[in-house]
Protein backbone atom coordinates (compact mmCIF):
# COMPACT_ATOMS: atom_id res chain seq x y z
CA UNK A 1 0.00 0.00 0.00
CA UNK A 2 1.28 3.70 -0.96
CA UNK A 3 1.10 6.76 1.25
CA UNK A 4 -1.54 8.06 -1.44
CA UNK A 5 -3.90 5.02 -0.57
CA UNK A 6 -7.19 5.48 1.63
CA UNK A 7 -6.32 3.42 4.34
CA UNK A 8 -8.55 0.02 5.30
CA UNK A 9 -11.64 -0.36 7.21
CA UNK A 10 -9.92 -0.39 10.41
CA UNK A 11 -8.41 2.03 10.41
CA UNK A 12 -9.99 5.59 11.94
CA UNK A 13 -11.67 8.14 8.99
CA UNK A 14 -10.45 11.56 9.62
CA UNK A 15 -13.78 13.72 9.62
CA UNK A 16 -14.33 17.34 9.68
CA UNK A 17 -17.73 18.59 11.74
CA UNK A 18 -18.77 22.43 12.14
CA UNK A 19 -21.41 23.71 14.85
CA UNK A 20 -22.81 26.17 12.55
CA UNK A 21 -24.35 28.99 14.95
CA UNK A 22 -25.92 32.49 14.01
CA UNK A 23 -27.65 35.08 16.31
CA UNK A 24 -31.71 36.19 15.54
CA UNK A 25 -33.41 38.14 17.51
CA UNK A 26 -30.82 38.10 20.42
CA UNK A 27 -30.52 34.45 20.55
CA UNK A 28 -28.37 31.76 19.57
CA UNK A 29 -29.50 29.16 16.68
CA UNK A 30 -27.71 26.17 15.38
CA UNK A 31 -27.85 24.92 12.09
CA UNK A 32 -29.04 21.12 12.23
CA UNK A 33 -29.68 18.77 9.37
CA UNK A 34 -31.27 14.85 8.78
CA UNK A 35 -28.68 12.54 7.59
CA UNK A 36 -29.89 10.77 4.45
CA UNK A 37 -27.69 7.84 3.39
CA UNK A 38 -30.14 5.01 3.12
CA UNK A 39 -27.50 2.83 1.07
CA UNK A 40 -24.20 3.99 1.87
CA UNK A 41 -24.95 4.15 6.07
CA UNK A 42 -28.97 3.03 6.61
CA UNK A 43 -28.21 2.84 10.59
CA UNK A 44 -27.97 6.48 11.18
CA UNK A 45 -30.09 7.92 7.61
CA UNK A 46 -32.98 9.63 9.70
CA UNK A 47 -30.82 10.82 12.28
CA UNK A 48 -30.54 14.41 13.04
CA UNK A 49 -26.64 15.69 12.89
CA UNK A 50 -24.24 18.39 11.71
CA UNK A 51 -22.63 18.85 8.36
CA UNK A 52 -19.32 17.03 8.38
CA UNK A 53 -17.43 14.76 5.91
CA UNK A 54 -14.25 13.20 5.33
CA UNK A 55 -11.36 15.38 4.54
CA UNK A 56 -9.47 14.30 1.59
CA UNK A 57 -5.96 13.08 0.85
CA UNK A 58 -3.61 16.22 2.06
CA UNK A 59 -6.71 18.86 2.03
CA UNK A 60 -6.19 21.40 4.67
CA UNK A 61 -8.34 21.02 7.37
CA UNK A 62 -10.43 24.90 6.46
CA UNK A 63 -10.96 23.85 3.01
CA UNK A 64 -12.59 20.88 4.08
CA UNK A 65 -14.34 22.34 6.37
CA UNK A 66 -15.63 24.97 3.84
CA UNK A 67 -16.09 22.33 1.06
CA UNK A 68 -18.48 20.21 3.24
CA UNK A 69 -20.60 22.70 4.57
CA UNK A 70 -20.73 23.74 1.28
CA UNK A 71 -21.91 21.19 -0.41
CA UNK A 72 -23.95 20.04 2.70
CA UNK A 73 -25.82 23.34 3.75
CA UNK A 74 -25.12 25.39 0.13
CA UNK A 75 -23.63 28.33 2.64
CA UNK A 76 -20.09 29.66 2.66
CA UNK A 77 -18.08 29.51 6.00
CA UNK A 78 -17.36 33.48 6.94
CA UNK A 79 -15.49 32.48 9.98
CA UNK A 80 -14.13 29.78 12.36
CA UNK A 81 -13.72 29.86 17.04
CA UNK A 82 -11.27 29.36 17.61
CA UNK A 83 -9.14 30.30 14.84
CA UNK A 84 -5.83 29.34 15.94
CA UNK A 85 -3.26 27.99 14.01
CA UNK A 86 0.35 28.65 12.85
CA UNK A 87 1.37 29.18 9.59
CA UNK A 88 3.00 25.98 6.52
CA UNK A 89 6.14 24.95 7.88
CA UNK A 90 8.27 23.06 4.96
CA UNK A 91 10.95 20.95 5.31
CA UNK A 92 12.46 17.97 3.08
CA UNK A 93 9.74 18.77 0.97
CA UNK A 94 6.43 17.99 3.18
CA UNK A 95 4.44 20.79 4.70
CA UNK A 96 2.52 21.02 7.42
CA UNK A 97 0.87 23.22 10.00
CA UNK A 98 -0.94 23.13 13.34
CA UNK A 99 -4.56 23.96 14.53
CA UNK A 100 -7.01 23.92 17.34
CA UNK A 101 -9.72 23.16 16.64
CA UNK A 102 -12.79 23.43 19.44
CA UNK A 103 -12.73 19.71 19.92
CA UNK A 104 -12.11 16.44 18.88
CA UNK A 105 -14.09 13.38 18.77
CA UNK A 106 -13.93 9.55 17.76
CA UNK A 107 -16.05 6.97 17.56
CA UNK A 108 -14.57 3.78 19.59
CA UNK A 109 -17.44 1.32 18.66
CA UNK A 110 -19.22 0.84 15.14
CA UNK A 111 -17.03 2.69 12.29
CA UNK A 112 -13.84 3.80 13.12
CA UNK A 113 -14.24 7.58 12.64
CA UNK A 114 -11.84 10.08 13.96
CA UNK A 115 -13.06 14.46 14.03
CA UNK A 116 -12.38 17.51 14.57
CA UNK A 117 -14.94 20.13 15.17
CA UNK A 118 -15.05 23.59 14.71
CA UNK A 119 -17.75 26.21 15.80
CA UNK A 120 -18.33 28.52 12.61
CA UNK A 121 -20.33 31.41 11.10
CA UNK A 122 -21.99 31.84 7.55
CA UNK A 123 -22.76 33.50 5.65
CA UNK A 124 -26.46 35.33 5.90
CA UNK A 125 -28.17 33.15 3.49
CA UNK A 126 -30.82 30.02 3.68
CA UNK A 127 -29.31 26.64 3.41
CA UNK A 128 -30.23 24.46 0.96
CA UNK A 129 -29.84 21.01 1.21
CA UNK A 130 -26.62 19.27 -1.38
CA UNK A 131 -25.54 16.51 -2.41
CA UNK A 132 -28.34 14.06 -1.89
CA UNK A 133 -26.78 13.35 1.44
CA UNK A 134 -28.88 15.51 4.11
CA UNK A 135 -32.59 16.32 4.24
CA UNK A 136 -34.46 18.99 6.43
CA UNK A 137 -31.70 21.46 7.22
CA UNK A 138 -33.03 23.85 9.88
CA UNK A 139 -32.12 26.49 12.34
CA UNK A 140 -33.10 25.37 16.08
CA UNK A 141 -32.16 27.62 18.73
CA UNK A 142 -29.59 26.66 21.15
CA UNK A 143 -32.39 26.39 24.34
CA UNK A 144 -34.06 23.61 22.15
CA UNK A 145 -31.24 21.90 20.57
CA UNK A 146 -29.62 21.12 24.27
CA UNK A 147 -33.76 19.47 25.68
CA UNK A 148 -33.45 17.45 22.49
CA UNK A 149 -29.87 16.36 23.22
CA UNK A 150 -30.87 15.56 26.21
CA UNK A 151 -33.78 13.75 26.43
CA UNK A 152 -33.53 12.15 22.79
CA UNK A 153 -29.97 11.24 21.97
CA UNK A 154 -30.98 8.45 20.16
CA UNK A 155 -32.72 10.63 17.54
CA UNK A 156 -28.91 11.79 16.66
CA UNK A 157 -25.84 10.57 14.59
CA UNK A 158 -23.90 9.23 17.71
CA UNK A 159 -20.47 10.69 16.20
CA UNK A 160 -21.74 13.99 16.80
CA UNK A 161 -22.83 13.66 20.57
CA UNK A 162 -20.02 14.35 22.54
CA UNK A 163 -19.19 17.57 20.05
CA UNK A 164 -22.49 18.51 21.17
CA UNK A 165 -22.43 18.14 24.93
CA UNK A 166 -19.52 19.63 25.13
CA UNK A 167 -20.82 23.06 22.61
CA UNK A 168 -24.02 23.19 25.14
CA UNK A 169 -23.17 21.93 28.55
CA UNK A 170 -19.91 23.47 28.95
CA UNK A 171 -18.59 26.80 29.57
CA UNK A 172 -15.61 28.10 27.30
CA UNK A 173 -14.02 30.78 26.84
CA UNK A 174 -12.20 30.64 23.19
CA UNK A 175 -10.83 33.52 21.64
Amino acid sequence: MSEHDYPPYNWPVPIISAIIERVQEGETEVLLQTRWKPDKDPKYSGALEIPAGTIETFENIYTALKREVFEETGLRVTGFRPNIHTQPHSSRGDEAFAFVPFCCQQETKGKPRIGFVFICTVADTEPVPGIGEVRDIRWVKKSKLRKMVSESPEKFFTFHLGALDLYLNRELNWP
